[in-house]
Order: C-alpha cells, then structure tokens, then sequence
C-alpha cells in the first residue's frame, strides 16, 4: 500500500465518519422539532378543552370563594394548565420561537390566580381576560409552525361519533340496566 492509498483511505474514512455524524444530528433535531410540535399541539388541544375557559360574560360574582362552584374550579383548572404549560416547555428545544410564547402563557396563568385571589367577585372577568391571551398565545404559535391547530381556548363541543346515536334526555324509571333492554324499552327504537 502505498502513501497515496493510505490517504485516500483515511480521508474517506474521516469523510464518511463526518458525514454519518451530520445525518444523525439532522435526524436528532428533526425528532426533537417534531416532538416539539407534538407537545405543543398537545398543549393547544389541552386549552381547548378547558370547559372553564369557554367564553362567557364576566359578570360580578358576590362571594365568589364561598357562593360560586365555578370559583375553585377555574383555579384549580388554571393552576393544573400551568403544568401543563411547563411540561410542554421541557419538549422545546432551547432556542424554540415557542419558549417566549409559552413564558406569557405562564405569566397570563399567574395573573390570573394573583388577580382571582385579590378580587375573587371580578373572577369571571379576569378568565375572560386570560382566555383573550391564551387565544392570542394560540394564535402566535399557530403563524410560527403550520403543523400546529389552530383551536380557541375553551370551544370544544361534543357531538355523537357514531351515526345514529342519540343521547339520552331524560332518565327512565327503574330502568333497565342492560343497553339492550333499553332499546327494547324505548318506544323510539
């Protein structure tokens, strides 16, 4: 072997080395983008089904902490989607558009139980106000990446999955407790 050959071998070497290193860090930061994707898609999906963030009017509630069921629930739901939040922020990547983005919904959510303790009677107020920056928040990672959904805080509805189901109106009395015979039960089957 001569001194040629040697070097051509160990440039090809060196060569080919670099070149699988490159593709396992592109495939590394294309699993980590896509996990990112994933986690914030997820997180979108979380806030809209916040059935506390649905839009409502915010009324006055005179003591909210001791009169208003929906008191605790909108902060105990808040709280819990500020965990959420910072659980999706662990997907990011460290120079993530996302990470600004997901410190105001944080912040929002702090607001929002700081100002829902101190004036607990214009709660309702300071939900809609949370929801108006989560929506904006939404929206800003929605323009940065196509593959997240665009989905308003709060909106999700339900509707049958199966064609034909109906839902149930009313209760029946003493009735069945076998699907079957309450369709047999049921004069409208």
């Amino acid at each position: 072997m001569t001194w040629p050959d040697v070097l051509t071998v160990t440039i090809g070497a060196f060569v080919g080395a670099g070149a699988a290193f490159g593709a396992n860090m592109l495939v590394r930061w294309l699993e980590a983008r896509r996990g990112e994707a994933a986690a914030l898609t997820e997180l979108i999906t979380e806030i809209h089904f916040r059935r506390v963030l649905r839009r409502r009017a915010p009324v006055v509630s005179p003591n909210a902490v001791a009169i208003d069921p929906l008191y605790d629930r909108a902060r105990h739901s808040i709280g819990t989607l500020r965990g959420t939040i910072r659980d999706a922020r662990r997907h990011c990547q460290n120079r993530s558009r996302a990470l600004p983005v997901l410190n105001e919904m944080t912040l929002a959510c702090n607001t929002f139980l700081d100002d829902s303790e101190t004036t607990p009677d214009a709660y309702r107020l300071h939900l809609m106000q949370l929801h108006a920056r989560l929506n904006a928040s939404v929206r800003r990672l929605r323009s940065s990446r196509r593959a997240i959904a665009d989905l308003e805080p709060g909106d999700a509805t339900l509707a049958p999955t199966v064609e034909g189901l109906r839902v149930p109106t009313q209760l029946l009395p003493n009735g069945p407790d076998d699907e079957r015979e309450a369709s047999a039960t049921d004069p409208a089957s």
